[in-house]
């Protein structure tokens, strides 16, 4: 592996831990906090939790299979939303669970898929 190659990977993975505290912190501010886009609700869950899991996949690569990256930002999810409870003006509800675990699932299946023709290594000249 080169240094570069090294860094870069280096670089993803923080971005990918980044990603995480992100989404703790947006789960679990108030409602009066919240920046929203003109998207659903579910599908900016599965954006972010799907773009969380391909930042995993290919800042660890083959380190990590697909569902060892997916089923834990599943549960994080789920944990996410039922901890909304307690957050003044937020609700938890199940379909935004889903909607995390499915982005996450995908994101790091897709992922795996993108991985290995980006990071598949050159054959050598015969």
């Amino acid at each position: 592996m080169s240094p570069r190659l090294t860094a870069l990977s280096r670089l993803v993975r923080a971005a990918a831990w980044l990603s995480v505290g992100t989404l703790v912190w947006l789960s679990w501010i108030p409602r009066d906090w919240e920046a929203r886009t003109s998207l659903l609700g579910q599908v900016e869950h599965a954006i972010a939790y799907g773009g969380t899991a391909g930042l995993f996949v290919l800042g660890y690569g083959a380190a990590l299979r697909w569902w060892r990256i997916g089923v834990p930002l599943t549960v994080l999810g789920v944990v996410m939303e039922i901890g909304q409870r307690w957050v003044p003006g937020r609700t938890a509800q199940v379909i935004d669970a889903m909607a995390s675990g499915s982005g996450a699932l995908l994101g790091a299946l897709g992922g795996t898929i993108v991985a290995r023709y980006l990071l598949k290594p050159e054959p050598p000249f015969r």
